[in-house]
């Protein structure tokens, strides 16, 4: 049976930035805690899916390009495949070829290309994570 009035959910949303800039990663994180948000950070894919592994946040927004042998877009795969339901953002300054990828075979939910305005990202998962709380059932 339907529920005529949808409900909040009333967890708090929680986000896992990674990006290997710490002044981009700082900025982001200051950001995302303005709107409520729990956050958490990560330099690099590894640490990030470890931290996701043991948080489980609500939200991913990672930096496509980063050193190692995990990055970005790999991350996202990841994840996805561990969370389908985990709201994932990718973001880069570089060539946007592998964010539109990632969004068009449903790795990423969101794209967002480098430099970007922080009050419409932040705004736009917050959003996303509202639109999922509402509970019909």
């Amino acid at each position: 049976m339907l529920s005529t009035h949808p409900t909040f959910c009333e967890n708090t949303q929680s986000i896992l930035i990674v990006d290997d800039n710490e002044i981009v990663l700082e900025m982001l994180a200051e950001g995302f805690k303005m709107f409520g948000l729990i956050v958490y950070t990560a330099k690099n894919g590894f640490d990030g899916l470890h931290l996701f592994k043991k948080e489980h946040t609500s939200t991913v927004l990672t930096d496509i390009r980063m050193p190692g042998d995990l990055d970005g877009a790999e991350l996202a795969s990841r994840i996805r495949k561990q969370s389908p339901h985990t709201t994932i953002a990718v973001m880069t300054g570089g060539d946007g070829e592998v964010g539109a990828k990632l969004l068009k075979n449903g790795t990423a939910d969101y794209f967002f290309t480098k430099p970007f305005a922080l009050s419409c990202v932040c705004k736009t998962l917050v959003a996303e994570h509202q639109k999922t709380c509402f509970n019909h059932a």
